[in-house]
């Protein structure tokens, strides 16, 4: 009984060595199919994480949106965002639509700044407007402010 544990405890540390070693010497067949092994498990994790982070934004966003109706909504502020560059939207793909869009971005820098301006005033006004309905006093206060205030208030709500 004590020879066959003996046994399997050297033929254990042999194969641990050996194991080792191929971790040291790079060049080994060993060390080659453990990286591609890495590699793919790397990249399952990658697209697990990728579908996972899709699910829990638009999960998180739009509870109540299937993911047609996402889509369609993307689609609907492209159109909008088109329409503020002037670019005709009738018959184009959400691909060629982005295209474009991306296009008159770099095209009219100043336009684009412009755009993100109106919009971000357009959502801190939106934020004021929730958190005074709140009871949250929005006078001197940044929208990071207001919406650190906002989470605060919701994490106190009992469920």
């Amino acid at each position: 009984m004590k020879k066959q544990i003996t046994m399997k405890l050297i033929v254990l540390m042999l194969s641990l060595s050996l194991l080792s070693i191929g971790w040291l010497v790079p060049s080994t067949s060993a060390t080659a199919i453990h990286n591609k092994s890495l590699s793919s498990n790397t990249q399952l994790e990658d697209k697990e994480s990728k579908s996972t982070r899709e699910q829990r934004q638009s999960s998180h966003l739009h509870k109540r949106m299937t993911k047609e109706q996402l889509q369609a909504h993307k689609l609907n502020k492209m159109k909008k965002l088109a329409t503020y560059f002037g670019i005709e939207t009738e018959g184009k793909s959400a691909k060629q639509l982005r295209a474009e869009l991306e296009q008159a971005k770099k095209a009219q820098p100043e336009k684009w700044d412009m755009f993100k301006q109106q919009f971000r005033a357009k959502k801190l006004e939106e934020i004021r407007e929730f958190a005074k309905s709140k009871g949250i006093a929005i006078e001197g206060k940044t929208e990071e402010q207001l919406r650190d205030e906002l989470h605060k208030l919701k994490q106190s709500i009992p469920k």
